[in-house]
């Protein structure tokens, strides 16, 4: 029994031969195997280099070609308007009811102090219960007099302001002022002395030598009982 055979077909070989043929050949060219394409999607963040000087994250601040920087200094708050020195009065005697109004009260400090640009300040304190004692303050011309000896007394300064009072300094009993009768205060300028010239019969006087003859203002205070006497220093 003979068998027929037909040709071969051997074109489905030799073309898959002739393409690994061309892949190997394209692979030589390029030097290896092809690189897969880039991915796509959302980059990370790029980070820059800050300017010497700049925090990171931060942008500096844009400039116009040719212009300079704003250099002028922040505005600065006014000072407060000053307050204006109160009314100075004169140098007229001030009194009310002196010598007549006598009180019990007795005379327990006096002291000095100085309230620049306006004035210096001597106060005569009184303590006890009693009315407000009478006063009077007025300029005295040398010689001073102590009373009730009449003696004349040296007081610093080239003005003498007397003020009196209805009242003792201290008490014939000791109630009262207990320091000098002369005082020479460091914290006023103006005010060179204070000297008690008199007490006696329910009335003190006090000498101020003043630098100079000065006009002046008188006021009472409360809580405690005050006898206020304000020394211009204009």
């Amino acid at each position: 029994m003979s068998t027929t055979r037909g040709p071969l077909r051997t074109g489905s070989a030799g073309g898959a031969i002739a393409a690994l043929a061309l892949l190997l050949s394209l692979a030589a060219c390029t030097g290896g195997p092809p690189q897969p394409p880039p991915t796509t999607g959302s980059a990370g963040p790029t980070e820059t280099a800050s300017p010497p000087g700049s925090t990171p994250g931060e942008s500096p601040p844009a400039t116009t070609p040719g212009s300079t920087p704003d250099m002028t200094p922040p505005a600065t708050a006014s000072p407060p308007p000053e307050t204006p020195c109160p009314d100075a009065g004169g140098t007229d005697r001030v009194e009310d009811g002196f010598p007549q109004r006598l009180s019990t009260v007795v005379g327990a400090e006096i002291r000095s102090g100085a309230h620049e640009p306006c004035f210096e300040r001597v106060v005569i304190e009184f303590s006890g219960s009693g009315t407000l004692p009478g006063y009077r303050v007025e300029y005295r011309d040398d010689p001073i007099l102590d009373a009730p000896r009449g003696e004349p007394v040296d007081v610093a300064g080239d003005a003498t302001l007397v003020v009196s009072a209805g009242a003792w300094m201290p008490g014939p009993d000791g109630a009262g002022y207990d320091g000098p009768a002369q005082l020479h205060p460091d914290n006023v300028s103006v005010i060179q002395e204070l000297e008690r010239i008199e007490n006696f019969e329910s009335q003190t006087s006090w000498a101020i030598g003043l630098d100079r003859e000065r006009d002046f203002t008188v006021t009472t205070l409360e809580d405690p009982m005050r006898l206020v006497v304000d020394i211009s220093l204009d």
